[in-house]
């Protein structure tokens, strides 16, 4: 089984409850993932709550990326950044922020961001910051919040627009210029939550061949406290259906979101694997589970600075 994940809190996570990224009592880490899965390649995401701005903002994610070198330093053996062929049994990390608030409203941090391998940001979380608005907010894309985009398409690091309400989304199409990617979202037609997208919203993202990942959350999933995998193979089913093969991938969310009790940690993607395989083709089980973003990161060079 190969894995390439969209999203994961595990760093932030780990720091709170003071864990390591090799072993501990959350729902990802080396040693399970490594032992579970043949390829593996997983974003992590560095996650700026709504209450830190400016500089505050800056700083958190400095914890968060220093902690994740002196990790990666510690464990190399079984863990280094993504280059672009992946070795088995092994975690390729890719790295990500989660929520534009860690500019502080200075757009000279991107090019800083791209330096030390941020990959993807996500614009906003929930509510609203410099950049726009989040799911829970009504305001849309902010002036700066249209030098971000542009600026990050120069940098190449990826526009995440999970977590964006649909006003601020929609401005989002029409100012980009590259494909964006959802990293972890579901389908609002299974599921009428906020955080999800509308049928038009995966069109948008199918036409710009971007990529969709899957969440794990089952209050994404059914609106439910738990969902079962053949419940997450539903949206899988509803995007295919609307023409998105070549764009689904997994977005799992670990260690951000309380898990289906048939995944309650990494080791339960095999479940997941084994469920996606009684309803689809095996050709587009590993599509989803890894080929896609893999192709995405590639033909986009995402990697290269």
């Amino acid at each position: 089984m190969d894995i390439f994940d969209l999203h994961s809190d595990t760093v932030v996570t780990c720091i709170e409850k003071n864990q390591t990224l090799f072993q501990n009592m959350l729902q990802l880490d080396l040693q399970r993932g490594i032992e579970q899965i043949d390829t593996w390649i997983q974003t992590f995401a560095f996650w700026i709550d709504d209450q830190y701005r400016g500089e505050i903002a800056w700083q958190q994610f400095l914890i968060y990326y220093q902690f994740f070198k002196q990790q990666m330093e510690q464990h190399s053996i079984r863990l280094s950044l993504f280059q672009d062929t992946p070795s088995r049994h092994h975690c390729h990390a890719v790295l990500a922020v989660e929520g534009g608030a860690v500019l502080g409203g200075n757009l000279s941090r991107i090019a800083v961001l791209k330096q030390m391998g941020i990959s993807f940001i996500t614009l906003t979380w929930n509510g609203e910051n410099e950049i726009g608005g989040g799911a829970f907010s009504q305001a849309g894309l902010h002036d700066f919040g249209k030098q971000v985009i542009h600026k990050m398409e120069q940098c190449n690091i990826v526009v995440d627009v999970s977590h964006l309400n649909e006003k601020t989304f929609y401005d989002v199409e029409k100012i980009a210029k590259k494909s964006y990617i959802a990293t972890h979202s579901n389908a609002k037609g299974v599921c009428a939550h906020p955080r999800n997208l509308s049928d038009e919203q995966i069109r948008c993202i199918i036409d710009r061949k971007g990529l969709i990942g899957i969440n794990f959350y089952p209050e994404f999933v059914t609106g439910e406290k738990d969902c079962t995998c053949d419940d997450i193979c539903r949206h899988i089913e509803h995007i295919l259906v609307l023409g998105g093969e070549d764009v689904l991938a997994l977005g799992s969310d670990f260690d951000g979101a309380r898990m289906p009790s048939e995944i309650t940690d990494i080791k339960g993607l095999a479940n997941l694997y084994d469920s996606m395989l009684k309803y689809f083709h095996k050709e587009i089980v590993e599509k989803i589970c890894y080929q896609n973003a893999v192709r995405f990161i590639r033909e986009h060079k995402i990697l290269q600075s």
